[in-house]
């Protein structure tokens, strides 16, 4: 649809103007560290305001005849306004703000010009940088005009931009580089050729250096429809036409061929499948993904049937301008809704898959195609298609990104001595965190799937003993994980169907698909009071420290004390003969049982449960809570895994501090423990405290225990 007159009228190449002039002066600001300077720049350009349709009811008349009014409606509609007759009479303005052009109501009043939504400015990307050059600005993170994509991801422009962004990688980040250790190409890669020539395997030596090759990283979505197996192997050797492969392996070729690359790694067609021989490549996945040139990233698609470069669903509106009024030379510039900041996120089926985590934070380069534009991602930068540049350094991001593992992957160690500081496995427990609701087709390949990780920081902290996901280094805090919103009763233990055999309890592997959560992964003031005596894992393989378990065992002493169950019905009774500690267990479990307690907490098939005191100072504590299995071996019990508790002690003058007030809520938000907070009454509170005092003052029997 062509633009209404009112719109036609706006003059968008002067607030594209005023647009660059305000991103230069931001720029230079930011240069000499000044924010004041550009504060005050900023007066210069009032009045920057341009006058719209008279009301939002002119702009939903218009919207049925013009593209921008449409847009601009819409933005209305998705405020939800319950009485739309208060935006009736209030002009609609258009006006630039840091470096970005808005649509406003003007409400005359003290508020002045409200926000209703922002218009993107895009243009071709030759007269992009042209516009920057004159106006001498640099390609930032907020931009004022964006570089016009194309609806075609498989066109030779689309292409051109990865293949830039691969060179001016390669050339000018020498910190993206593979380290040398990583350069030796994985056993077996596929020859992509050209467009004559068919795909074929190619099984490379140990010795042989200097190949580049691209990883792949994508979602199966169902079986392939060529795999590498024994039946298999010559006819890939041999040479296959490219037609022969699903749609997905087709793109990744055609994009491989574009950026100039030789080899492609991809899992199916190099792993042999079917027998246990990937479980020598899974634990080579830091060298196949780290040592590769670039990871390409399938962020799009769910399945290896449907592809990835399809046409894309652009909404730009043109509008003319004039750059010269002497000739009345026209050309394009065009508008669009202001970009949604979930589009730079990756919220498809490959972001919740639990193989494709690892490969998506080892490598150095990752090429990641999405439903909307193509994203690069560098130990140093990230650009997206639509022309913005950010630098890694100061992406600010609340979820566990490539870059926070990229120094250690590519050889960088701790500088403070092993286990001498909390944060040396704080990373590690904000990978578990983000790792465990992944989807498997197999969840036993949990272990397997975060094998390349768990090498790598292994190395990174000098080589601790990796046990099943944890490290026996720091067994004592990692053993205190608990489930998101329970701390004693799993929601969907994995050990409780024989589709998951070999996860101990004690592993965070055990457990469905929750999010795992260590409270204690920040904490450096709590005294060991526990003691891991010894630590036994029965490896799926032998030769793969860091994969599949079959078994495993932590042998463990403390203060520990007995409990016939962890729940009684009368635990609200004032008659019930029980200790201050079962009362409590007892009201956690009713309260995270929702209603409906198993049966096995009244009465425990191995007759009784026990609670472990694991580490604590004058004020916290934090149990162990253990379930009898009835088994006995050498005079020791033997114990799976149930929960955690903690127990937190307020000197009672203090209740009313704004401290201990932020404390204690925090610990109920993330469900640790059942205390008082301010608006809670005292009698819960002294409760809470006469919990922690029957503990902290009962001299529990220190006794060996092993849990499997």
């Amino acid at each position: 649809m062509p633009l209404c007159a009112t719109c036609d009228s706006v003059d968008i190449f002067n607030l594209l103007l005023i647009c660059l002039s305000q991103c230069r002066d931001k720029q230079e600001a930011l240069r000499v560290s000044d924010g004041e300077t550009y504060d005050n720049r900023l007066k210069n350009y009032e009045g920057s305001e341009v006058k719209h349709h008279g009301d939002i009811f002119e702009i939903e008349k218009s919207s049925k005849v013009c593209d921008l009014c449409k847009i601009i409606f819409q933005a209305f509609k998705r405020t939800n306004v319950q009485d739309v007759e208060v935006a009736r009479g209030l002009q609609m303005m258009f006006r630039t703000s840091y470096s970005k052009i808005e649509v406003c109501y003007n409400t005359d009043a003290k508020e002045g010009l409200i926000k209703l939504c922002g218009l993107d400015v895009y243009m071709d990307e030759a007269n992009v940088e042209e516009l920057f050059r004159v106006g001498q600005i640099k390609e930032d993170n907020s931009p004022p005009i964006l570089k016009i994509m194309e609806k075609d991801p498989a066109s030779d422009r689309s292409l051109d931009i990865a293949s830039r962004w691969l060179k001016n990688c390669v050339e000018s980040h020498s910190s993206c580089r593979p380290p040398t250790e990583f350069q030796k190409p994985p056993r077996r890669l596929i020859h992509v050729g050209n467009k004559t020539q068919n795909l074929f395997l190619v099984e490379t030596f140990p010795n042989l250096q200097h190949v580049e090759w691209l990883s792949l990283s994508y979602c199966w979505g169902g079986e392939p429809s060529m795999k590498l197996t024994n039946g298999t192997m010559n006819a890939l050797k041999n040479g296959i036409p490219l037609e022969s492969f699903d749609k997905t392996i087709k793109d990744a070729v055609f994009v491989t061929r574009g950026l100039g690359i030789s080899y492609i790694w991809i899992d199916a067609l190099c792993t042999p499948q079917g027998d246990n021989r990937w479980i020598e490549e899974a634990s080579k996945m830091n060298e196949i993904y780290g040592g590769s040139t670039v990871t390409l990233v399938i962020a799009s698609s769910d399945s290896i049937k449907n592809g990835f470069l399809k046409k894309r669903e652009l909404k730009y509106i043109p509008v003319a301008y004039s750059t010269d009024k002497v000739e009345d030379h026209r050309a394009k510039l065009f508008l669009s809704s202001e970009w949604d900041d979930s589009e730079r996120e990756y919220n498809g089926a490959w972001s919740k898959r639990g193989w494709t985590m690892q490969e998506g934070l080892l490598p150095n380069r990752l090429l990641h195609y999405t439903d909307s534009q193509i994203i690069w991602k560098c130990c140093e930068e990230q650009r997206f298609e639509r022309g913005i540049t950010e630098r890694v350094a100061d992406i600010v991001s609340e979820t566990l990104t490539y870059s926070d593992v990229s120094d250690i992957a590519f050889g960088s160690s701790l500088d403070y001595p092993l286990m001498s500081h909390s944060d040396t496995f704080r990373l590690w427990y904000d990978l578990v965190e983000d790792y465990t609701p992944r989807r498997f087709e197999n969840i036993s390949d949990r272990l397997a799937a975060i094998s390349g990780l768990a090498k790598v920081y292994g190395g990174m902290i000098r080589n601790p003993t990796y046990a099943a996901g944890l490290w026996k280094e720091d067994l004592i805090r990692g053993l205190l994980w608990h489930v998101e919103g329970t701390t004693l009763i799993p929601k969907h233990p994995a050990s409780n169907t024989s589709t998951f055999p070999n996860f101990p309890s004690w592993s965070w592997a055990s457990v469905g698909y929750e999010v795992v959560k260590n409270d204690l992964k920040t904490s450096n003031s709590l005294r060991a009071l526990s003691e891991i005596e010894n630590t036994h894992i029965d490896l799926d393989d032998q030769r793969y420290p860091y994969g599949a378990v079959r078994s495993g065992s932590v042998t463990i002493t403390g203060p520990l004390r007995r409990l016939p169950r962890l729940y009684n019905k009368k635990w609200a009774s004032a008659e019930a003969s029980m200790s201050k500690l079962e009362h409590y267990i007892s009201e956690i479990v009713e309260k995270e049982s929702q209603g409906s307690v198993a049966h096995k907490y009244s009465s425990p098939p191995g007759g009784h449960f026990s609670v472990l005191v694991m580490v604590g100072d004058i004020h916290l504590l934090h149990l162990l809570v253990l379930e009898a299995t009835g088994g006995i071996v050498k005079g020791v019990n033997e114990y799976r895994r149930g929960g955690i508790l903690k127990l937190l002690y307020v000197d009672p003058s203090s209740y009313t501090s704004p401290e201990v007030i932020a404390k204690l809520e925090k610990m109920e938000a993330s469900s640790t423990a059942l205390l008082g907070l301010h608006e809670k009454t005292n009698k819960t509170r002294m409760t809470s405290n006469a919990v922690f005092m029957e503990v902290n003052e009962g001299n529990w029997a220190k006794e060996t225990v092993i849990i499997v």
